[in-house]
């Protein structure tokens, strides 16, 4: 009670000296966003909020999917789920995050928001945001071994992206860890392609996981130039200068279902030529 009392007197007394400028990363788990937000994260200008569930769930408690004794659990939200009184609380979360670490933006990662982007679009209207995406077939790979391991489809988590994929009429029927892999990242992938694809270029910048690693240091100046912040040619090649592959490509589509999954869509990411423009 005494820290949060402390923290709202420090914002109201710094807040006038700042913009709110939020950011957030988009893309499915396992694509990379977490290298991609530490890595951006070491900008002085930068308050990085690596998935704040606790922020997000103090406002709106109903979007924690992760626990099962959740009333009522909303995976997918759009504008429809907005609630002026709520989305003040929860811009005055993010702003403060802002302020009290003197950055001129505040970054933010959580990768279900690929199925709340209309919601953060309406609650954020000056947000601007980093869409990043990677071959379905090493995020597939990547969620099964999270899945073998029992701590991916937790809460109810699994059962909502079934209803989720109901209310989009898509049945893909996946059978293993693997293919349920694949299944969720088409269901992002296809939420957030048709997001992005109506969205002003303005307010976003995309990359593919392939460039960033293979390319850090121009992709990362490309995004601080993106979102105005100045960088040296020093400070770039220091922060990407570690980023490398750790897994090997994959391009090999071991199953039918697999690619009935993936359709399309999987064959871009494969072959890294895929765009929301």
């Amino acid at each position: 009670m005494i820290k949060e009392l402390v923290k709202n007197i420090l914002f109201y007394l710094k807040k006038n000296n700042h913009n709110f400028s939020p950011i957030f990363i988009i893309g499915c788990g396992r694509s990379g966003t977490t290298i991609l937000g530490e890595t951006l994260s070491e900008h002085p200008d930068i308050k990085y909020l690596n998935e704040p569930r606790r922020l997000w769930h103090k406002v709106y408690p109903e979007f924690n999917i992760w626990e099962e004794n959740i009333s009522n659990p909303v995976l997918f939200a759009d504008e429809k789920n907005t609630d002026s009184i709520r989305t003040n609380q929860l811009q005055k979360l993010f702003f403060r995050e802002q302020v009290l670490s003197n950055s001129k933006v505040v970054l933010e990662k959580l990768p279900i928001n690929n199925f709340r982007l209309k919601f953060l679009k309406k609650s954020f209207p000056e947000a601007k945001f980093i869409y990043l995406t990677r071959n379905g077939l090493e995020v597939s790979k990547s969620i099964e071994r999270r899945i073998q391991k029992q701590n991916w489809f937790i809460g109810k988590k699994y059962e909502l992206l079934k209803e989720y994929e109901q209310k989009t009429s898509s049945e893909y029927n996946p059978k293993t860890d693997l293919e349920k892999g694949m299944w969720e990242w088409k269901l992002s992938i296809m939420e957030s392609d048709n997001f992005f694809k109506n969205l002003k270029k303005s307010q976003y910048i995309h990359l593919s996981y392939q460039d960033f690693i293979e390319n850090p240091e121009k992709k990362t100046q490309d995004i601080f130039n993106f979102l105005n912040l100045n960088s040296s040619e020093g400070l770039v090649k220091n922060i990407s200068g570690t980023i490398q592959r750790k897994n090997p490509k994959q391009e090999t589509i071991e199953t039918e279902n697999l690619k009935e999954i993936g359709g399309e869509l999987l064959n871009e990411s494969i072959s890294n030529t895929y765009s929301p423009f």
